[in-house]
């Protein structure tokens, strides 16, 4: 495969001129519109950027111009959600706004993301079943037989446009989300049997992957077959070449903030394939789908119903941040965060408590918070799930055991998240004094925590342990983090 080169330029949100579609009588050109990582129907970063409706406005001009145009995405499109979160009709919604508006889209192939799984499981098949477009999974099967799931194929060969060119699709994805109705293959060898499955029916072989990058690059690297890697879970646009015949490796930013338009050129005498790569911002000048907008607006309006109902307005712009806010699982589940100090300290001051801790799988952005207006709807995004700020007390050894299992947890959600607390595991600092193991301690945390329910924790509960008593409930936890980005950059 030989490649022409990649551009990032051009203008804003549209693809550099291209050509007519047909250059010669032995050529083809395949367009590919491909995103990844997204959460949100509607733009983010306070309008300026992302945004199906969009994104829907770019394919319909991709595809005017060449009718061999597909669209793609590379997992991670039903969770997490902050409008997956309201009910409607008493049910949550689950990412059936996202695919509902994916299909007016006219979206193709979309590959399974590990927070796919994040859903219940009758949510997860109802999903499917719901999905216009085609969904794919070479190694995500379900646990009952390990047979692949109603809805979803182990990959796809499309055949595209009127110049009826061939195009397979494999796929897998790291098996990062456990839950009991799902099982994984590995993910190398479930690719590689699907790509053996698929390149003698396939002009253009396509890797729609949602894997680590390191990951990637051993797909590129050993399976030559490959002509194009694209895929997803890193939430910012990478762009790379690796194996002997330097294969693409492409991602965009996450929530539409870009998307990949691939152009592929294929002489299907000689069999030579060229690619072309743009990354597009997605802005407010990027005209919009009209019939795509009319559903992101359907779904926003039924939402943003249950989140009034709930005390929320949405709409509200309550702050300008003045720095970025990292609420990627990458960070907020491994190490002391800004946002995750923020929401602690606001569980402290509201509460009055002595310190706080609340554990970072609350949190389920999964992205980085931009400098700028953050609505209402920005906290319902950080903490989807909600619930209220309580204080217990307990013994300086419970809180000092607490805070050790916390450190276990790293890389999982029951990782905590602290205010007033430093120090480590023998020399926990409570406002930068030992912990007294026999002293009693009144800390500030979120109910969910004391419920017994994260990981390793089942003895911190408020019921079921008799060192540990509720004193107070002081509020949704969302509200406490507004108070205190309030403190931090104003009103907004």
């Amino acid at each position: 495969m030989a490649l022409a080169g990649c551009s990032a330029g051009g203008p804003v949100g549209a693809p550099e001129a291209v050509p007519p579609v047909r250059a010669s009588g032995d050529e083809v050109r395949l367009t590919i519109l491909h995103l990844n990582d997204v959460y949100e129907i509607t733009p983010v970063e306070g309008g300026k950027a992302g945004g199906l409706a969009r994104v829907g406005g770019l394919l319909r001009q991709l595809r005017a111009e060449n009718p061999n145009t597909i669209a793609v995405l590379a997992g991670d499109y039903l969770s997490p959600s902050a409008l997956g979160t309201a009910r409607v009709d008493g049910e949550r919604l689950a990412g059936r706004q996202m695919v509902a508006v994916l299909n007016a889209m006219g979206l193709d192939v979309a590959a399974l993301g590990n927070h796919e799984f994040d859903v219940s499981e009758d949510a997860f098949r109802q999903r499917m079943i719901e999905s216009e477009f085609t969904v794919i999974s070479g190694n995500a099967r379900a646990a009952r037989g390990f047979a692949s799931f109603e809805g979803v194929d182990e990959h796809t060969v499309l055949t595209v446009g009127p110049d009826n060119i061939r195009v397979g699709v494999v796929s897998t994805v790291l098996p990062s989300t456990v839950k009991d109705y799902v099982q994984y293959g590995d993910v190398m060898e479930e690719l590689a049997a699907d790509v053996r499955e698929t390149e003698g029916k396939s002009e253009v072989l396509i890797g729609l992957t949602h894997l680590s990058f390191a990951d990637d690059v051993r797909a590129a690297a050993g399976i030559p077959a490959l002509d194009l890697v694209l895929g997803g879970h890193e939430h910012e646009n990478i762009r790379a070449y690796r194996g002997t015949d330097a294969t693409p490796i492409l991602k965009a930013d996450a929530n539409a903030r870009t998307v990949y338009v691939h152009e592929v050129r294929l002489n299907r005498a000689s069999g030579e394939m060229t690619v072309e790569s743009t990354l597009v911002p997605i802005t407010e000048r990027t005209p919009e789908d009209p019939a795509v907008a009319a559903e992101v607006a359907r779904w926003v309006d039924a939402a943003y119903a249950g989140f009034r109902e709930q005390g929320f307005e949405p709409d509200r712009i309550v702050v300008q941040l003045g720095e970025p806010l990292d609420g990627r699982e990458g960070t907020i589940r491994t190490r002391p965060s800004l946002l995750g100090t923020t929401i602690a300290d606001g569980f402290r001051a509201v509460s009055g408590a002595e310190a706080a801790v609340f554990n970072g799988g609350s949190v389920r952005i999964d992205d980085v918070l931009t400098p700028g207006p953050f609505s209402e709807y920005d906290a319902i995004r950080v903490m989807p799930f909600g619930g209220d700020v309580v204080t217990v007390e307990m013994p300086g050894r419970l809180l000092a055991r607490l805070l050790d299992q916390g450190q276990t947890n790293a890389g999982t959600g029951g990782y905590l998240q602290t205010s007033g607390i430093t120090g480590a595991s023998g020399a926990w600092l409570v406002n930068g004094q030992p912990v007294d193991p026999a002293r009693t301690y009144t800390i500030a945390s979120n109910d969910f925590l004391v419920s017994g329910r994260e990981a390793g924790l089942d003895w911190f509960s408020v019921e079921g342990n008799d060192e540990i008593t509720q004193t107070g409930v002081f509020g949704d936890v969302r509200q406490a983090f507004i108070a205190e980005l309030k403190k931090l950059y104003g009103d907004g």
